[in-house]
């Protein structure tokens, strides 16, 4: 398996994610640690993204939280390399169905 596709369940406003949104992810491409390529990451059997950079052994995972974890502590699953933004126009359809 070289994509797979990842529903987003909880909103995520630093990345313009929101919940029911989904993203395609490739496990070939590694994204790279420049804060501007979306991630997969695992950690404790949980998948999330984000953009992230590198201090030595250290992963900061950028966002509306910064949050610094060791590489040992989570595994890079892939790179985002599509989005869909269901949630987004879910949201508008029902903004526009409740403003009447």
């Amino acid at each position: 398996m070289s994509e797979f596709k990842l529903e987003i369940s909880n909103d995520n406003n630093y990345l313009g994610l929101l919940e029911g949104d989904e993203v395609l992810v490739s496990t070939v491409e590694q994204p790279r640690s420049n804060g501007k390529d979306l991630a997969v990451f695992e950690a404790a059997g949980v998948r999330f993204v984000s953009t992230f950079t590198r201090f030595g052994n250290q992963i900061m995972l950028l966002g509306e939280c910064i949050q610094v974890v060791r590489e040992h502590q989570v595994k890079i699953i892939g790179k985002v390399i599509e989005r869909s933004f269901e949630g987004k126009e879910k949201a508008a359809a029902f903004a526009d169905s409740t403003a009447h």
